[in-house]
């Protein structure tokens, strides 16, 4: 076989020197196939170094991916300092405006504009470890499906952080009776959601004069299969037939598109007060909403949700959320000698708020708790 190679490659080098000679004279065929028989270098196969440009890119542009929802809002990305702090410049009421005008000379007035300002949240994995064996001995690239896992959990956390930004100053209560099996977290049993919730959520944002075009609301995936069964067994065939059962789907209703996520926002507690002179509530003390972190713990079953816990469901309209993304950083050291291999991490800055300062454009839907 090595013979057999050997004649192989000395006719194609015979061949090619023949013909350099014929092009260029017999000197210069005569020392191209004396090059063709010098031994060649051999070319050693490195690990191609992390590129942290393109990481911080991929966050950047896959960042809301699976959470659209967040999209449904007023980008203040313009107005990031610094990458940390979004100044936003907001204006002032409006002048008076009065019909057949008597008294002369009419008052003046001075528009007072206001800043608005709010620090965005900072986001960092846990530094990963990949091993140099790991990147030698492994059939697939490690690097490349921890780096993807690690911004998967990232984004989704970014999700619910938004969510608890946007979280409601009202809410309406779900009056489905209650029963065990609305029960999510906790003890006892709880309201479920049903289409009567959604004609209050419509009556309030009408009152509110919200727009009607482009409603949202997202609910969890518990509270959608409540108002999906509502729709499915309604003995009213119009509105049965919204429900689509060939993809098991409710894609809208009483004007609101609706969306859907694992989770959404839980509270510690249903204790409301009525707001007066509405159909809607507040938190009777303070916020009783978990925080992102205490509700990832609780999901994961790291930590008891209380026994009082109930899930929350959120209407919204896009021009009364907004949201803000700041600098994208990734950290890496290629080769590190102290662990014989290859240490990353990433940052990123984000947050979001609701428009108004009053909360209205906003307004959550919670279960109601019960011992019994």
């Amino acid at each position: 076989m090595k013979r057999t190679r050997f004649l192989f490659s000395l006719m194609v080098a015979m061949l090619f020197a023949a013909i350099v000679g014929t092009a260029f004279g017999a000197p210069v065929g005569a020392g191209a196939l004396a090059l063709s028989f010098l031994p060649r270098p051999q070319v050693s196969v490195m690990k191609s170094s992390v590129i942290p440009e393109i990481w911080t890119d991929y966050i950047v542009e896959n960042l809301f991916k699976n959470n659209e929802f967040i999209l449904r809002s007023i980008d203040e990305s313009q107005y990031v300092l610094n990458g940390a702090v979004v100044h936003v410049p907001q204006a002032g009421a409006p002048s008076g405006v009065k019909r057949n005008r008597t008294q002369l000379p009419a008052t003046i007035t001075r528009r007072s504009d206001i800043d608005v300002t709010y620090a965005l949240d900072e986001f960092t994995t846990d530094p990963r470890f990949i091993p140099n064996a790991d990147t030698v001995q492994l059939n697939y690239d490690k690097l490349n499906s921890c780096m993807t896992e690690d911004m998967t959990y990232m984004k989704q956390f970014v999700a619910d952080c938004m969510l608890y930004n946007w979280r409601p100053t009202y809410y309406i209560k779900a009056s489905k009776t209650k029963s065990a099996n609305y029960l999510i977290h906790g003890t006892g049993v709880r309201t479920g959601l049903c289409v009567d919730d959604f004609a209050t959520a419509k009556i309030i944002f009408d009152k509110w004069r919200i727009p009607k075009e482009d409603r949202w609301v997202i609910l969890s995936t518990d509270m959608y299969e409540q108002i999906c069964a509502d729709v499915r067994n309604s003995t009213n065939e119009n509105l049965s037939a919204i429900y689509d059962h060939a993809n098991g789907r409710l894609i809208k209703l009483e004007g609101f598109s609706i969306d859907t996520r694992a989770t959404v926002l839980l509270a510690s507690n249903s204790t409301l007060t009525k707001v007066s002179g509405s159909p809607y509530y507040k938190f009777t003390s303070t916020d009783l909403n978990y925080t992102p972190e205490d509700y990832e713990d609780i999901v994961a079953g790291d930590k008891a949700a209380t026994t009082t816990s109930c899930e929350i469901g959120l209407f919204w309209h896009p021009n009364f959320v907004r949201r803000a993304l700041g600098s994208t950083q990734m950290f890496n050291k290629d080769g590190d000698p102290l662990y014989y291999g290859d240490i990353y991490s990433f940052l990123q800055r984000a947050g979001g708020r609701k428009s108004r300062g009053d909360g209205k454009g906003v307004l959550g839907v919670i279960q109601v708790y019960s011992a019994s």
